[in-house]
């Protein structure tokens, strides 16, 4: 019985020994298979990638902006509601707030910076500027409109091929 079992392993391996030597190579028709499943995950791939990398730039553009109207809204809605007056300039000045203090007036003068692309909030006492929404493409890009008590402010923004306008509607503190 052993050398039966032998023999039939021998016979097997060389069965196996001879498929494997027939074989040998690949087919045309296996190659073009495989190079086209390589290329659908390439090209799928490929796309996410693209697509990722796209939207996640557009997903920044629209978050700065959003980021930019806030922080504008805060400095003007703060200003408004401590001022009792907005007095209009012209351009590159949007106009000035008066605040009254214990001491006298304040003034926070709006103006555009050409330089920075920005509207920028001066505080005219103590001589600070800060930004208070960027990405202008110029000055006319923003506007103060008064209407007796009420100030509405519109801006223009735009970052990385993205626009967006913002619209603040604002009451002045009744002296």
């Amino acid at each position: 019985m052993r050398s039966i079992r032998g023999l039939h392993r021998r016979q097997g391996m060389t069965r196996l020994r001879c498929l494997r030597d027939e074989q040998a190579g690949v087919t045309l028709v296996e190659l073009l298979t495989a190079l086209g499943i390589s290329t659908f995950v390439l090209a799928f791939v490929g796309t996410a990638l693209f697509q990722f990398y796209k939207v996640t730039g557009w997903g920044n553009d629209r978050m700065l902006l959003a980021a930019d109207f806030q922080n504008a809204e805060l400095w003007l809605g703060r200003d408004s509601v401590q001022a009792n007056a907005f007095s209009p300039g012209s351009v590159p000045s949007y106009g000035t707030f008066t605040i009254p203090t214990s001491t006298g007036n304040r003034g926070i003068r709006y103006a555009y910076s050409a330089s920075d692309k920005s509207l920028t909030r001066t505080d005219l006492t103590s001589g600070r500027t800060v930004i208070a929404a960027r990405d202008i493409a110029n000055a006319s890009d923003v506007s103060f409109v008064v209407s007796g008590r009420r100030l509405t402010v519109t801006i223009l923004a735009t970052r990385g091929g993205l626009s967006d306008t913002f619209n603040l509607h604002l009451t002045l503190r009744v002296p």
